[in-house]
């Protein structure tokens, strides 16, 4: 049988809103020691992300007057947890990224599920 992105996925994901501010989002991403946050509406539903790199280009904005909606990278890279696992690593080595974010399966929903890390898919690899 062939291996699918949910026997690899992390379920659930560090959150924002786009209406928090800057520094929340900050805080957010130092309390969880990641460098990037899905940016979610009030239905779960993913917008985009908010990596480091984004905040530092903002780098003397009103941390608690700019929104993360204001600095969302809308460009998200998604992916089903039916989705075969060669199909991620296809489209990680494409995209040239090492996380995918998966999202509900049912049609025209973007409902976040989990996250799939390539250091998940390269341990699995090194123990197979």
């Amino acid at each position: 049988m062939e291996a699918r992105v949910m026997s690899l996925m992390r379920r659930g994901a560090v959150t924002c809103t786009e209406n928090m501010s800057v520094r929340e989002v900050a805080q957010i991403m130092v309390v969880n020691r990641i460098y990037y946050c899905v940016v979610v509406n009030e239905d779960h539903e993913v917008l985009g992300v908010i990596s480091a790199r984004s905040i530092l280009r903002g780098f003397g904005m009103d941390l608690d007057r700019t929104k993360a909606g204001d600095i969302l990278l809308h460009y998200t890279v998604t992916i089903t947890p039916r989705s075969p696992l060669k199909e991620a690593i296809n489209l990680m080595c494409r995209r040239k990224i090492e996380h995918l974010i998966v999202v509900s399966d049912h049609p025209g929903s973007k409902t976040i599920l989990g996250l799939l890390h390539a250091e998940d898919i390269v341990a699995r690899m090194a123990t197979e």
